[in-house]
């Protein structure tokens, strides 16, 4: 047997073992990359598993319902048009629009360059610090301290 013939042998084999070789390279640059989907209609999801993190990009709003808690990480902002309902919050949160407040539990820490509009009833309990001058409009009821008997 000579080294044509073994050439010729084996040429079929090692063009299978190269093909592949090529096939799984190109697999895997392809499938390292995120893959864009595109969705017509709605979407729920139930779990995400892999990866992490998602990211939508969408021409529209997209109405998003969260039934369970989701924590949203990341060093960018999250910006939300529309009406947002929060049932409790773990944490500082930092909000530059106008709020709506239905009920406060504990302290509130209010710092605003303009004078702060409160169309409410309010009642204060504890000690109340205001740095700052005052104007109050309107009917305040004061109270006396009941004067002790000697």
């Amino acid at each position: 047997m000579t080294s044509r013939d073994l050439l010729m042998a084996y040429r079929w084999p090692a063009a299978v073992v190269l093909s592949s070789l090529v096939l799984a390279v190109t697999a895997a640059k392809l499938l390292s990359r995120p893959i864009p989907i595109a969705i017509q209609g709605g979407l729920q999801v139930d779990k995400l598993v892999l990866p992490p993190s998602v990211t939508i990009r969408s021409v529209t709003p997209l109405p998003v319902v969260v039934q369970e808690q989701v924590t949203i990480g990341g060093d960018a902002p999250l910006a939300i048009e529309g009406p947002v309902s929060v049932k409790s919050i773990a944490g500082t949160v930092s909000v530059n629009a106008d709020a709506r407040v239905s009920g406060v539990e504990g302290q509130v820490s209010v710092t605003a360059d303009d004078p702060l509009a409160v169309r409410a009833d309010v009642s204060v309990d504890k000690k109340i610090t205001i740095g700052g001058k005052v104007d109050i409009e309107g009917k305040v009821k004061p109270t006396l301290l009941p004067v002790p008997m000697p």
